[in-house]
């Protein structure tokens, strides 16, 4: 079982929390993206291919339902949680949970991401320790089984030669900075896919095989002398998954349908997002959809690998270095902005929002 954490005095824990999600943290993941996008705008800015872009009413509304994507992904991630915690949180403290995960997950680096946060979340929502936990655990492992499963659909689907843009010339012709680099992308891409598809293979025989082997597993590897720093957060996650397998035990199909439609459709909407985006300005009847739904997983693989919050920076270059055929190497860095615009930045501005009202409303109680 989970092991119980020492209580913190209530004040210290707000102190944390407003250490860990402070101003000047979320200010500087945004400073950073738009300061790249910027400068990937300078350096390829070319006023007749400006000129091509038309600002019109379908514009404006395809670009609004861009942000109705993102609602139907929040309002996924909702029911979702709801369901797994037997719906023991509203619909209020679902969607501020949702809010705050996410937002944890924007201003810390892609390979720390939200969980720890989202634990604590629970917690803070009147889940007990194990049921934080394994509701934590089982999320994750939905998120990364469905991601694992969708990308290589996507590469049969629309073949490498579209999925990573192999023969388009616009990455040599660009001025974009480290265009080049991306010549070898589908190597970088499969070899991040291994190590994520090894991390989903290892979750689920812990969830569904043998629990405790895996537990066992986690710490004999992180006994090793260069694994060693982290011994302690492994063996919590040995404990984490033994409790969620538990928990998972009678499980029927229903709710199985429920937790991977959900995740699917999350997902989705996600990967969409762009798709609009294009539409906007460009001619619907030629765009090859898939194709952008394909390159975005790659986008999203390649933003799990850097050590910055949220992927800043790296998403806005590995987009505009697999997007550019779509539109031109000089017009890429704008409809990058603009995804990051629909996608990224208001999760930032919703956390900032919701943070203070949620500390008031749980620590009041």
């Amino acid at each position: 079982m989970t092991q119980p954490e020492p209580d913190i005095p209530v004040s210290d824990q707000a102190e944390q929390l407003n250490k860990q999600f402070s101003y000047r943290k979320v200010l500087w993941v945004i400073a950073l993206s738009l300061v790249l996008s910027g400068y990937l705008i300078f350096v390829s800015f070319d006023v007749d291919a400006f000129r091509l872009i038309s600002w019109t009413a379908n514009s404006l509304l395809l670009l609004f339902l861009g942000y109705i994507l993102l609602g139907i992904r929040h309002l996924a991630y909702m029911y979702r949680i709801r369901h797994l915690t037997n719906k023991h949180l509203s619909w209020r403290q679902s969607f501020e949970v949702i809010t705050l995960w996410l937002f944890s997950s924007a201003v810390t680096p892609s390979t720390v991401g939200g969980a720890a946060v989202a634990v604590y979340l629970l917690k803070k929502e009147k889940l007990s320790v194990g049921q934080s936990a394994t509701t934590s655990m089982l999320t994750v492992f939905l998120d990364q089984a469905v991601f694992a499963v969708i990308a290589p659909l996507f590469t049969l689907l629309v073949g490498s030669e579209e999925m990573f843009a192999k023969d388009m010339g616009c990455r040599t012709q660009s001025e974009l900075p480290m265009m080049r680099l991306f010549h070898n992308v589908e190597t970088l891409y499969y070899v991040a896919y291994i190590f994520y598809l090894l991390v989903v293979i290892g979750l689920a025989w812990g969830l569904f095989v043998n629990a405790g082997a895996f537990k066992s597993f986690l710490g004999r590897l992180f006994s090793l002398p260069f694994l060693k720093r982290w011994k302690a957060e492994a063996l919590r996650t040995g404990d984490d998954i033994v409790a969620t397998s538990h928990m998972l035990k009678g499980k029927n199909l229903r709710f199985w349908l429920k937790a991977v439609g959900s995740t699917l459709l999350a997902w989705l909407s996600l990967f969409l997002i762009s798709v609009f985006i294009f539409m906007a300005f460009f001619d619907p009847a030629t765009l090859e959809y898939l194709v952008v739904m394909a390159r975005q997983t790659v986008v999203w693989m390649i933003t799990l690998i850097p050590a910055t919050p949220g992927g800043a920076g790296v998403a806005e270059i590995s987009f505009s270095a697999l997007m550019c055929d779509i539109t031109s190497p000089a017009l890429v860095p704008i409809m990058a902005l603009l995804w990051r615009m629909i996608s990224f930045y208001p999760y930032l501005l919703m956390g900032i929002f919701f943070l203070p009202r949620w500390m008031k409303r749980v620590y009041n109680n």
